[in-house]
C-alpha cells in the first residue's frame, strides 16, 4: 500500500512539474496556427508588444501569457460561438521564439522595451528606463505574464537595502513608474507613438501633449481620450473628432488615448472568384469588395446582393443590393463596415443564354471605372 502511495506521490510531482515547465507565449513570439480544413486561417502570426495579435473573423486575441494549449482552447471557443465553426479544431505551436524584453514605461527618460538580461532585477530596468525627477519610486507598478500585479516601494531598495524591493525580472514583465502628485511632467499613455512623459513646459495643452507624443496612431479611438487629473475623482473625457479649440492642461495630467476595438475585415461570400476574407479599407464600397473577392462568377445573381451587418444588439441588419443598378448608375454604391459580410446569391443551376458573358463583361468593366475613377 505505501508503495503504491508513493508511486502516486511522484507522479502527481511529476505531473505538478510539467505543468509548471509548459512554455508561455510571449510578446514578440512568432505563433504557428493550424485550423483544421481552413487554410485562411492556419498561418504564422507575430504577437505585438502588447501581447496580441488579430486574427480574421475574431479580431484581436490576447496570447501572452498563455501556454500554446490555451491559447488554442480559446481561438476554437471564439470560433465556435462567432458561428464560424460547430467543432473547430485548433492546434497553436511557438514558431519562433522572441528575445526575451521588459517593458518599462511612465515618468521615465527612455520608455520602452529592454533586452532582459541574466540577473536582471527592477534596479537594472530602471536604470535603464532612466526615472524622471518627478517619477513616484515609492508606487512602481510590475505587472507578469502570469497576470500577477505588484506595487513596489522601490525606495525601500535604494534608502534601506531591502532586497524585497528589488525583485528580479521575468520575460515579458511590464513596469510602470507613476508620476508623484503635483510633478512638473505631463503623461501621455495608450495608442501614440512615442508614450511617455514630457515637461509641462511642452505640454500646456491636449494638442501639443498628443504632439509631443508622436500624435495618434492609425488604430487609436480619439472619440474616448481621458484625461486623469490629480484631486478630481472622474477623468475628464474628450472627443477630439467634435473638439472646439484646445484643452488647458495642468502639471501631473494623465492622458491616456484607448485604441479602437473594431474588426477591419469583410467576408464575401457566394458568387464570386475567390470567396473568404477581404481586408478592410477605410470608406470601402461593395463594388470595390467584389472587386477584391476576384469579381462576381458568371451565373451569380446581381440583382440580390445581401450584406449582413453586425448591431449592438448582436443581431443582424440585412441590406439588399441590385447591383447592376449600381453598374448603371442609377442608384449609389453601397458603403461598407468593418465586421459585414456580403453574400452574392448564385442558383443551384441555371442556363446561361448567350447573352450572359456579354452582360458579365458589362458589368465588371462597370465595377473597374467605378473603382478607378475614386
Amino acid at each position: 500500500m505505501r508503495r503504491w502511495i508513493g508511486l502516486l506521490a511522484l507522479g502527481l510531482l511529476w505531473l505538478c512539474a510539467w505543468a509548471q515547465e509548459a512554455p508561455r507565449i510571449l510578446p514578440g513570439d512568432s505563433l504557428r496556427i493550424t485550423v483544421e480544413g481552413d487554410e485562411s486561417l492556419s498561418r504564422v502570426y507575430v504577437v505585438d508588444a502588447s501581447g496580441a495579435f488579430r486574427m480574421p473573423l475574431i479580431g484581436l486575441v490576447q496570447a501572452a501569457g498563455r501556454t500554446p494549449d490555451e491559447l488554442a482552447g480559446e481561438i476554437a471557443r471564439r470560433l465556435r460561438e462567432g458561428n464560424f465553426y460547430r467543432d473547430p479544431k485548433v492546434v497553436v505551436e511557438i514558431a519562433q521564439r522572441a528575445e526575451a524584453k521588459v517593458t518599462v514605461q511612465g515618468a521615465v527618460r527612455r520608455g520602452g522595451d529592454f533586452a532582459l538580461q541574466a540577473g536582471w532585477r527592477l534596479s537594472d530596468a530602471l536604470q535603464a528606463a532612466q526615472p524622471t525627477d518627478t517619477a513616484d519610486l515609492s508606487a512602481v507598478r510590475l505587472e507578469r505574464l502570469s497576470g500577477e500585479r505588484l506595487v513596489i516601494n522601490f525606495l525601500k531598495f535604494t534608502q534601506e537595502a531591502d532586497a524585497g524591493a528589488n525583485p528580479i525580472l521575468q520575460p515579458g514583465d511590464r513596469i510602470f513608474v507613476p508620476l508623484r502628485a503635483g510633478g512638473r511632467s505631463v503623461l501621455v499613455l495608450g495608442a501614440v507613438r512615442s508614450p511617455g512623459a514630457f515637461e509641462y513646459e511642452e505640454a500646456k495643452t491636449l494638442l501639443q501633449a498628443l504632439g509631443k507624443a508622436g500624435g495618434t496612431l492609425p488604430e487609436a479611438d480619439p472619440t474616448r481620450i481621458q484625461i486623469r487629473r490629480v484631486n478630481r475623482a472622474e477623468p475628464i473625457s474628450v472627443n477630439l473628432n467634435t473638439l472646439q479649440g484646445d484643452i488647458e492642461l495642468q502639471m501631473g495630467d494623465q492622458i491616456t488615448v484607448p485604441f479602437r476595438s473594431v474588426r477591419q475585415f469583410i467576408v464575401v461570400r457566394g458568387g464570386v472568384n475567390r470567396p473568404g476574407i477581404v481586408n478592410y479599407a477605410e470608406n470601402m464600397t461593395l463594388t470595390q469588395a467584389m472587386e477584391a473577392a476576384g469579381g462576381p462568377k458568371a451565373n451569380a445573381i446581381l440583382e440580390r446582393v445581401v450584406i449582413l451587418r453586425p448591431t449592438d444588439r448582436g443581431k443582424q441588419q440585412r441590406i439588399v443590393v441590385n447591383l447592376l443598378e449600381v453598374a448603371r448608375g442609377t442608384r449609389p454604391d453601397e458603403k461598407l463596415l468593418p465586421g459585414d459580410t456580403v453574400e452574392v446569391p448564385e442558383p443551384s443551376q441555371r442556363r446561361v443564354s448567350a447573352e450572359e458573358p456579354l452582360r458579365l463583361i458589362w458589368l465588371i468593366l462597370s465595377i473597374i471605372y467605378l473603382v478607378t475613377r475614386r
